[in-house]
């Protein structure tokens, strides 16, 4: 309560009320500065972020087709990586390698050493 009167008298000069009734109700005053929107005010409508979040999606499901299709000659991790211009090993690993091996869209060339340094990945031919 303290931060409420002191800050409401920074930002706004005014005070802060609280009521207690059935609900504790706060109510701070705040000047028009205060309350400003900063940065741009033009705001997509729904079907546009639609439309935004749908060629993000399409976007990389075409780069998994990408990678996919790129490995039709044995890959190498960091082959793959580079191809697709991501720098960190992990999240590569479990966003792109571990999924696209469980679903059989790709296969590793060393199957029974899967942390091996030879190690490369191909396009699943079945």
């Amino acid at each position: 309560m303290r931060n409420s009167y002191k800050y409401t008298k920074m930002y706004s000069g005014g005070e802060p009320s609280f009521t207690e009734a059935d609900f504790f109700t706060t109510v701070i005053p705040l000047s028009e500065a205060a309350t400003a929107t900063v940065g741009p005010t033009t705001e997509l409508d729904s079907r546009e972020q639609d439309k935004e979040q749908v060629k993000e999606q399409d976007k990389e499901q075409v780069t998994i087709q990408d990678l996919i299709q790129f490995c039709s000659v044995p890959r190498s991790r960091k082959e793959m990586q580079e191809f697709m211009g991501l720098t960190s090993r992990r999240n590569f690993s479990e966003k792109y390698i571990k999924p696209l091996l469980r679903a059989g869209k790709i296969e590793m060339t060393v199957p029974d050493k899967p942390n091996s340094r030879n190690q490369k990945y191909k396009k699943n031919e079945h």
